[in-house]
């Protein structure tokens, strides 16, 4: 009886770490926004700043002048007023077939378009990188669900609470870097600094969005 316990129990730990290998996520926690609801992949959010106040509102896609092209705005900046929710995104995880959003887990985030000629500059990627750079900003302009396209992948990691921080690990978990907030000609523009920028998701965010003057 004993030895049949002690190969059940084998068989289970056998079972349970290669069911771990081949899916590291698959117990971690579920991404949640601010009614404690899971994370959808085909629900829009808001991603807007986790401190209410003096903390900004969400995000928004606006031209700084250093775009791939003039046509679509692709610089991913956060508005300065705290009661505007900004540009409605998808959180599109790796697995195609996970419905629900995990902790780090590998997501592209995809922002609503502003219409279907700017399809294509939805997704965020990090510029520039691995080439030497000031700031490694955060634009649009990846291709959705590319497996080769590194750039494009985030990981979301939970601040307590209903905060989370966004971060960007190219090569494996010890490299990962924090996803923060640079100025940039008098705006927020999100890339990857040594301070994460803390945020939270608001369900049904509005369709579109534009960069406000903050005035």
């Amino acid at each position: 009886m004993k030895i049949m316990l002690l190969l059940f129990s084998l068989a289970f730990l056998f079972s349970l770490t290669t069911s771990t290998n081949d899916a590291p996520n698959q117990l971690s926690s579920v991404v949640r926004d601010t009614d404690g609801r899971s994370l959808k992949s085909n629900t829009r959010y808001s991603i807007h700043a986790a401190c209410w106040g003096e903390g900004g509102g969400g995000l928004l896609l606006f031209n700084l002048g250093d775009q791939e092209q003039d046509r679509c705005p692709t610089s991913v900046v956060q508005t300065l007023t705290d009661t505007y929710n900004g540009l409605g995104a998808y959180i599109k995880p790796k697995d195609s077939k996970q419905d629900k959003i995990q902790e780090s887990s590998p997501v592209n985030i995809k922002f609503n378009p502003f219409g279907s000629s700017c399809a294509d500059w939805t997704v965020l990627k990090v510029d520039s990188y691995p080439e030497p750079a000031d700031h490694y900003t955060i634009s649009t302009g990846a291709k959705l669900g590319s497996p080769l396209d590194e750039n494009s992948w985030f990981q979301i990691k939970s601040l307590g609470g209903s905060a989370y921080k966004l971060v960007f690990c190219p090569h494996d978990e010890e490299n990962c870097k924090d996803v923060g907030l640079v100025d940039q000609r008098g705006y927020r523009r999100l890339a990857l600094t040594e301070d994460a920028w803390p945020f939270v998701f608001i369900k049904e965010a509005s369709k579109y969005g534009k960069a406000l003057s903050d005035e």
